[in-house]
């Protein structure tokens, strides 16, 4: 009799992207009452997966859109200083 070995494929990733999908199972098992329940359960825990990358993605956006008020607040204070010392300098001369 044959013994087949049962292999992981995962081991045969980079040991980062093996952490990174590790990391990202354990998130997915959140979901595991709905996926258990459904017709398919790969494709339901894929489906569910998606669902946890679209969630950090939404994060991520969140943050990026609070980093990019912060540089347009001061992108907008620089110019206004700017135009601020122009029209001081403008002034100046006339004396």
């Amino acid at each position: 009799m044959l013994i087949r070995e049962s292999k992981d494929w995962k081991q045969f990733l980079d040991a980062a992207d093996e952490g990174k999908l590790n990391r990202l199972l354990k998130d997915v098992a959140r979901h595991r009452p709905a996926y258990k329940n459904a017709d398919d359960v790969k494709v339901a825990q894929l489906w569910s997966a998606l669902l946890e990358l679209k969630k950090e993605n939404e994060r991520l956006n969140s943050k990026l859109g609070e980093i990019e008020g912060i540089f347009e607040a001061i992108y907008n204070r620089v110019k206004r200083n700017r135009e601020e010392k122009e029209e001081l300098l403008k002034t100046l001369e006339k004396f």
